[in-house]
């Protein structure tokens, strides 16, 4: 299993274990709309549009944390349902994804984006993220 989500009332943990960066961010992304959506992300044809999502940072726990907030703040500005990325992008210090839109409308639940950690090493790569559930709905 690419991710494992484990839900709490006080809080939502998201763990991935990858082979390669890309593997992870991408890996990264599907568990975090899994997380936003309360289930995970549909498979299927999208309705042609994309919702682009980037972050910029000295390291790869900087760069995966300002891409999920900017996928949670997608996941809950968007009228559809945002699927995981086709591809990513890596550049110095950047990342950025196309997340597509599928036709089924699902609502994001407010969540509050908490901290991630990187590791990577002769077993691949590995991250930890964690999401409050917010008060406000």
């Amino acid at each position: 299993m690419p991710h494992e989500l484990k839900e709490s009332p006080e809080m939502v943990q998201l763990a991935v274990n990858a082979s390669s960066r890309d593997e992870l961010f991408r890996d990264a992304l599907t568990g975090i709309l899994e997380a936003a959506y309360g289930a995970p992300p549909p498979e299927g044809a999208s309705e042609g549009r994309a919702v682009p999502i980037q972050a910029a940072g000295d390291d790869d726990g900087v760069l995966l944390a300002h891409l999920a907030e900017d996928a949670l703040r997608a996941a809950r500005e968007e009228a559809g349902t945002l699927q995981p990325p086709k591809w990513l992008a890596f550049d110095v210090n950047r990342v950025t994804a196309n997340l597509p839109v599928h036709t089924l409308h699902s609502r994001a639940r407010p969540l509050e984006f908490l901290r991630a950690t990187v590791g990577s090493g002769g077993e691949g790569w590995n991250a930890r993220l964690e999401f409050l559930p917010s008060r406000a709905d």
